[in-house]
């Protein structure tokens, strides 16, 4: 080859591997919805399941420590990141929420440390109910909800197409495997904060006043669970899979009392929600 080719060569090829970008407005981004676990371990043995292989991989976007875990060592939280956001953490399992399935592939998922236990009864079937689950939760220290309502500030700066009911528990995408991040984790004060959904008292008062005079049928109840988000099939009857997602439903929107019993309260905050975030004739 002449030399006059060599020197030539190199600026062929550069020009040919030069790209030239036309942004299109056909596109949006991959994030749709944010997930909030609790871990069930202390920091050290959640890094150790959250960045290696195991059985059973998992991964998060995020971990928020705890500052009274002796196998934290830092004097201050720090937050930790593990998967970036733009890349598929593997975090949802099993999901389904508003039509969709499969959220780690739409989604943030963020793990807060604490040691909540849920327990399922060893004589449990796959038919066995609420009765045979038993949880003891335990609070989140106000450094961790400051932290996490921080993180998920910027998150909604940059993803601002996130809707509000799509900032979710894992409980509520995995109702019948799943109670994390439970009853004490400050849904309304992240609504309070601009981040999430929240209903509103007055039209709580109005449907509740409604539904203490003719309370929605069971199918009714199933139709609007499903509306809402939850992955109920309408089926007439108050069977295990709508209980389970009443008592998800409760464990965000009605901490007080997550017993699975779809009670007047409950529906009125359900309709509420429905009426606020969900456009359209009430089921």
């Amino acid at each position: 080859m002449k030399i006059a080719q060599l020197l030539i060569l190199p600026l062929l090829m550069a020009a040919c591997s030069s790209v030239v970008f036309i942004e299109s407005t056909n596109q949006n981004s991959r994030v749709d919805y944010v997930v909030i676990h609790a871990t069930s371990e202390n920091f050290a043995e959640s890094v150790r399941l959250l960045t290696t292989r195991t059985e059973n991989p998992v991964s998060s976007h995020y971990l928020i420590p705890a500052e009274n875990d002796p196998t934290y060592r830092r004097g201050r939280l720090r937050l930790h990141q593990f998967v970036d956001e733009q890349q598929r953490a593997w975090h949802a399992g099993r999901s389904y929420w508003a039509g969709e399935t499969a959220l780690n592939d739409h989604s943030i998922g963020i793990e807060i440390v604490n040691e909540f236990d849920c327990v399922t009864a060893p004589d449990a079937t796959s038919d066995s109910g609420l009765e045979a689950l038993t949880c003891e939760f335990l609070p989140f220290s106000e450094a961790q909800i400051e932290m996490t309502i921080e993180l998920l500030k910027g998150i909604q700066q940059r993803y601002p197409g996130i809707d509000p009911l799509d900032f979710v528990a894992h409980s509520d995408i995995a109702i019948m495997r799943r109670s994390d991040p439970g009853p004490l984790f400050p849904w309304q004060r992240l609504y309070e904060e601009g981040i999430g959904a929240w209903y509103d008292e007055e039209t709580r008062s109005r449907y509740q006043s409604q539904f203490e005079i003719g309370p929605p049928t069971v199918e009714r109840l199933q139709s609007a669970l499903l509306r809402l988000g939850y992955q109920v099939e309408p089926t007439g009857e108050m069977d295990n899979q709508t209980r389970f997602a009443v008592r998800a439903m409760q464990l965000r929107f009605r901490p007080a009392d997550y017993s699975g019993e779809p009670d007047v309260e409950t529906m009125a905050i359900l309709w509420s929600l429905l009426e606020k975030y969900r456009r359209g004739d009430p089921p």
